[in-house]
């Protein structure tokens, strides 16, 4: 029975894979890479997140920009980018999970070819893929664990997680992060406007319009993305500004804390940014240079 064991083995060694045998060493491949980019996209959210300061006010637009500016990065620069607040152990894993997805993306392929021509051979290749999903999986739910207290924290629940994720499973398309461009290290101030919040009925906001049409609004380190496109002819023109413009600002100054910062306007006037005395308020003022 051995003998016959080892010449059914040592058969199926040299056998050729059959056609479901290639497509299924192909869709674990997709299998593991997907998990890859999952646990990537994981990450970014913790990046996202961790940046929003707790008990102050938050924006979507703002989360949003934080996004934008994390999907840009790869998934080692990401773990960098935010080791110094996780655990040793899980920056370990990370690591390891970092090698195998390069491993996958860049040189899988090229150094399993040579077990591509037999069944057993396949076998092998699926087998490594499985591990490499499973290290995927298991880093994204540690990753996971550390998001949820920070969705909680803004106000993300889980019943409103997942009535997004029935809507995608009802193939309603994801939504696009905003194309808005970063602010520079100088901006062109030429309207500040009063109008009504889109997102607070009955509040009414500031907004900046720079000289390239970009409209601007507060945000918890000076100027930050606004839901509008363009300026409305109904909005009202705040008169205290008038004569401070075109003036050139630095949109995003120090910051002393979340919402504490000052923009200068010229040699005339200072736009002061605080946290008001009710959770959830911020005060601005306008002081005249004397």
């Amino acid at each position: 029975m051995l003998e016959e064991k080892i010449v059914a083995d040592e058969v199926h060694s040299r056998r050729a894979p059959e056609a479901d045998e290639v497509r299924e060493l192909f869709a674990r491949f997709g299998r593991a890479y997907y998990y890859a980019d999952v646990l990537h996209r994981g990450l970014c959210n913790l990046y996202s997140l961790s940046r929003i300061p707790e008990g102050v006010p938050v924006t979507r637009l703002r989360m949003e920009e934080h996004l934008r500016d994390v999907f840009k990065l790869t998934l080692g620069q990401v773990v960098r980018s935010i080791e110094l607040s996780l655990s040793p152990a899980l920056v370990k894993q990370l690591n390891h999970a970092i090698e195998r997805r390069n491993f996958l993306a860049h040189h899988f392929w090229y150094e399993r070819a040579h077990l591509m021509p037999s069944a057993h051979g396949v076998e092998e290749m699926i087998a490594e893929l499985d591990t490499f999903t499973e290290l995927f999986e298991a880093a994204d739910a540690e990753i996971d664990k550390l998001v949820k207290p920070l969705n909680a924290r803004i106000g993300v629940t889980p019943a409103m997680l997942a009535a997004c994720m029935a809507e995608v499973m009802r193939g309603a398309p994801m939504e696009h992060l905003p194309e808005t461009r970063k602010p520079k290290r100088e901006e062109v101030v030429v309207g500040v406007y009063n109008t009504t919040s889109l997102t607070t009925p009955g509040k009414s906001v500031l907004v900046f319009v720079t000289d390239d049409g970009v409209v601007w609004q507060l945000c918890d380190a000076g100027l930050g993305w606004s839901p509008y496109d363009s300026v409305d002819a109904n909005w009202t023109p705040v008169a205290k500004f008038a004569d401070l413009l075109p003036a050139r600002i630095n949109p995003r100054p120090a910051v002393a804390a979340p919402w504490n910062y000052e923009i200068v306007f010229g040699k005339k006037a200072t736009l002061t940014v605080r946290p008001g005395s009710r959770p959830g308020e911020v005060v601005y003022s306008l002081k005249r240079s004397r």
